[in-house]
Parts: C-alpha cells; sequence; structure tokens
C-alpha cells in the first residue's frame, strides 16, 4: 500500500513541476518603426510641395487629440494637434483615440490630402498606425474674442470663441434635427455683426437640445467645408451663452425655418372663404417662408384671409420697429399690414380695433423687397398683435409671400 501512495506522489510532483515550468505562449507584440520624425507643420509643406501624397517610408509626427468622436458630432473622424498646426485624422474605423490622448502616427501608408479645405491623413488605422504615448493632455484653446481673428492658421485647432451669440431667428430651434438624425448648420455672430456656421451632427448627444438665446463663449473645432468656415462642438458643456445680448433687441421674430406656420403663436384666421396662409418655398424663394394665392383649380375665389402675430410685449420698449420681406406677383388687392392693441388674441378679428401700417412693398414679378422699419414707438403697451390681411375676389386676386418678420428695437 504505501509504494501505491509514493508513486502516486511521485506522478503528482512531475506534473506539478511541468506546470509550473511551462511557459504559455503570448501573442506578438507588434513594434511600429519610428522613422524620420516630422511635425504637422511639415505635412502642411509636404502638401504644398507634392498635392495628394501617399506615404511610403517609415515617418512619424507626434500629436494630441483635441477632439474625438465620444459626442457623437464627429464620426470616424478625430482632430489632432501639435505646437503649431492641427490636422484631421479620418479613421478606418470608429474609436479607439480619446480626447487628450498624446500619440505617434506612424504615415507609412496614410494618405495626406485637402478635404473639403482642411488638410486630413485618410485611412488611419488606429491599431496600425497608433502608438500612444501618454493619456489626459489637455490642449488649451485659443481665446477669440471677435470672429474676425479667425485665420486659415486655427484650421483643424482648439479655440474659444467669447463675445457671440447665435442669430435670434435660431434661437427657437434645437442644434440639429435629432429625430430624424439630419445635420443642420447654426449661425453665430458677434457683437461686430461678424458670423460663423457652427455645424452638428444629427447624432450628437446634444442635437437635440435648443439653441442659447444668450451671449458668452463655447469651445470647439475650427473647420471648413468649402467654401464655409465651419465651428465644430466638442462638448454641450462647454457652451457658456448666458449673458446678456448685444445688438439690437429683438421681440419677435418669424423666419418659418421650422417649417411650421403657427408655431410661436400664430394664427391664420379665415373671415370669408377658405383661402390660407401656407408655408412654401415657392415663387423665388430659397427659404422657407408664407404664400398665400386664391387662385385654385383654374378660378380664383372670393375670401379675407388674416396672419396674425401672437401679443407682443412693447411695455418696456424704447423706439421698437417692425420689419419683413415681401413678393407678390398677378393683379389683385393689394396686402395690408395692421396693429392693434386690444385684438383677444383668438376669434374673429375685425371685432377689434387695427391700424393700417404703410410698408415697402414689392414691386411684382416676386421681387422680393424689405418693408423698412417700420415705427411702431406710438404702441408701446403690453398686448401688440401685428396683422398680414390678404383678400382676394371671385374675379382675380395677387399671390403674396412674407418672411422674416420681426419687431426689434431701432438701431
Amino acid at each position: 500500500m504505501k509504494k501505491y501512495i509514493s508513486l502516486a506522489v511521485l506522478l503528482f510532483a512531475i506534473v506539478f513541476q511541468g506546470c509550473v515550468d511551462r511557459e504559455f505562449d503570448h501573442p506578438p507584440v507588434p513594434e511600429i518603426p519610428t522613422g524620420n520624425v516630422l511635425t504637422i507643420s511639415d505635412l502642411y509643406q509636404i502638401y504644398a510641395d507634392s498635392g495628394r501624397y501617399t506615404f511610403k517610408d517609415d515617418y512619424s509626427v507626434y500629436a494630441v487629440v483635441s477632439a474625438d468622436e465620444k459626442s457623437g458630432n464627429l464620426y470616424k473622424n478625430v482632430f489632432v494637434q501639435d505646437a503649431d498646426k492641427g490636422i484631421d485624422l479620418h479613421l478606418l474605423n470608429s474609436g479607439g483615440l480619446y480626447q487628450g490622448d498624446s500619440i505617434r502616427i506612424y504615415l507609412k501608408g496614410l494618405v495626406l490630402d485637402n478635404y473639403k479645405g482642411i488638410m486630413q491623413l485618410d485611412s488611419v488605422d488606429v491599431d496600425k498606425n497608433v502608438v500612444k504615448q501618454a493619456t489626459d493632455v489637455q490642449v488649451q484653446p485659443i481665446v477669440v474674442t471677435s470672429l474676425s481673428q479667425l485665420t486659415d492658421e486655427m484650421l483643424c485647432k482648439l479655440v474659444k470663441l467669447e463675445n457671440v451669440q447665435f442669430l435670434f431667428s435660431d434661437t427657437n430651434k434645437t442644434f440639429a434635427d435629432a429625430v430624424n438624425r439630419v445635420s443642420e448648420n447654426r449661425t453665430l455672430e458677434d457683437c461686430d455683426g461678424n458670423q460663423l456656421i457652427v455645424r452638428t451632427s444629427g447624432y450628437a448627444k446634444f442635437a437635440g437640445y435648443s439653441v442659447p438665446d444668450g451671449n458668452g463663449s463655447m469651445v470647439g473645432i475650427f473647420s471648413k467645408y468649402d467654401p464655409d468656415y465651419q465651428f465644430l462642438i466638442r462638448s454641450y458643456s462647454e457652451i457658456d451663452m448666458n449673458g446678456e445680448r448685444c445688438g439690437s433687441v429683438v421681440y419677435l421674430y418669424k423666419d418659418f425655418g421650422d417649417n411650421s406656420l403657427t408655431s410661436g403663436g400664430w394664427a391664420n384666421i379665415n373671415v370669408t372663404g377658405n383661402v390660407n396662409w401656407e408655408v412654401s418655398s415657392s415663387y423665388g424663394n430659397p427659404a422657407p417662408g408664407v404664400t398665400i394665392s386664391n387662385y385654385s383649380g383654374g378660378s380664383h375665389n372670393a375670401c379675407e384671409t388674416w396672419y396674425i402675430s401672437p401679443a407682443v410685449d412693447l411695455s418696456n420698449t424704447t423706439s421698437p420697429v417692425f420689419d419683413f420681406d415681401n413678393a407678390y406677383n398677378y393683379s389683385g388687392d393689394p396686402l395690408k399690414i395692421y396693429i392693434s392693441t386690444d385684438y383677444d388674441g383668438s376669434g374673429d378679428p375685425t371685432t377689434a380695433t387695427w391700424t393700417e401700417l404703410n410698408f415697402n412693398a414689392s414691386l411684382g414679378s416676386f421681387a422680393w423687397t424689405n418693408s423698412g422699419d417700420i415705427d411702431i414707438s406710438a404702441y408701446k403697451q403690453a398686448n401688440v398683435h401685428v396683422a398680414f390681411v390678404y383678400k382676394g375676389t371671385a374675379s382675380d386676386g395677387s399671390t403674396w409671400e412674407i418672411d422674416n418678420i420681426e419687431i426689434k428695437e431701432a438701431q
């Protein structure tokens, strides 16, 4: 019995020793060569000298990731920069690079090109072309206090814009169409009237957030999509726009960019007939406006149709003015503009007191004309409505279109 026990112990010891001494295979660790080291400025010079260029030898460039895909505003693209320049990396696959990553980019096999106005390294494989050096290396943005200070030298770099605000007409919108995943543009302005497009992907986490209506700052990447300069937001948390707006104060604005006739409290009211104002891009207006015509099915229809604003509080204004763009064609009664301080906001407008306002009318042939600033300082009250009144008969009628309606302080 002891012999059997000794034999078992011996066999266990042999097997155990084999397990201890055995080294399991490890996958080979790929070594990515460094080769000659270039700067991003060198890449710009190579493109200036040679145009589109494919790297065939061992070269590397060091940079820090300044904007990644985390917010959803970028996809298969990240921006990197070194001490002097920035560049876009177009990735073969999404993911793997994050804001603050200090990296070495192995250039062999990559394509250097100018894509729609920005310098780009194409077909970057993070596993084969990128070696991370460190993480959490934060890039300090270039501070710009006027949009006029932006230059091509800042393209693809992190920038902080100060003293900016979105156009008032954009402040009733979201950054993009989050429901249909459609990218959209909004427009920034500074206090001198310079403007810059803010481009947001419909897949961005903040696509459905409301555009802020104040003045302030934001951080992002200065970019370009020929021929337009654009600004790409990294994160909604980097927007700080709660200050008082500069420029003219706007009390009412309607541009129909949301393709809605009644949003904001506007009302289409039929006093007689059944002809309605409709949102349309017809009749020479490339952007949506509202159009009305009493001609349908080969004949005219008698009507009186009012398009009435929501109540506007002008009690604390100084010099309010009212203006809009208009166009018309064909013979018929002219469009009339009225203002009231006793309309109740619903029901038959003819029961209220209305005063007609004079304006610069289109000369016809759908030629667009601005009404000019119509002085309404005599109506500095809390319940002010303006109305566009269209009339047509059974024998004739014009077609009218209006757009960009606003009440603001005179400048």
